[in-house]
């Protein structure tokens, strides 16, 4: 598990990527202790059957994004890093070293567009098979486009994402 910053690499869904997420919730889960209102696995390695990066993306949801100072210190020696130009509405810590990245956590607020955004997409590509397929097509030919190219790799999936995540309000009736 895990890939050399910068570089993308899709494998088939690994159903350890699910047992990854619940050792980091419980490590996260003491970290934060009452801070975080939700813990939750997101990214393609949360959606059965779709292939992946092998990094495990993780949504820590606070109540205020500035409680994250609380705990900011225990998250800045390893095997962690806070990415310094995280988003105003996100803080991106990422664990692993700079050869073998393994985790993205990304701390939310839990009202924020941003993490309902999350869950709603995650959500939708669990419940919809055919919108899953779409996205791992999508990320298999962007992934052989910009193997060294995470950035690239990451911008030309957005499109897809915002289409996705405005049929899942629309289902939802938001």
């Amino acid at each position: 598990m895990g890939l050399k910053v910068g570089t993308v690499k899709i494998e088939k869904y690994n159903p350890n990527w699910e047992l990854e997420f619940y050792k980091e919730k419980e490590d996260l889960a003491k970290i934060f202790g009452n801070l975080a209102t939700e813990i939750e696995h997101i990214g393609s390695t949360s959606v059965k059957g779709l292939s992946a990066k092998p990094i495990i993306d993780i949504a820590v949801a606070l109540k205020k994004l500035d409680d994250f100072e609380k705990v900011k210190e225990k998250f800045q020696k390893e095997p962690y890093s806070v990415k310094e130009d995280s988003d105003e509405d996100e803080i991106l810590i990422r664990k692993g070293a700079e050869d073998n990245r393994t985790h993205f956590i990304h701390v939310m607020e839990i009202n924020s567009k941003r993490y309902k955004d999350t869950i709603i997409f995650r959500n939708y590509l669990r419940k919809h098979e055919e919108a899953m397929k779409e996205y791992e097509s999508l990320k298999k030919e962007l992934a052989k486009k910009y193997a060294d190219n995470r950035k690239m790799y990451t911008s030309s999936k957005n499109e897809y994402i915002d289409n996705i995540i405005k049929k899942a309000y629309k289902e939802k009736g938001v």
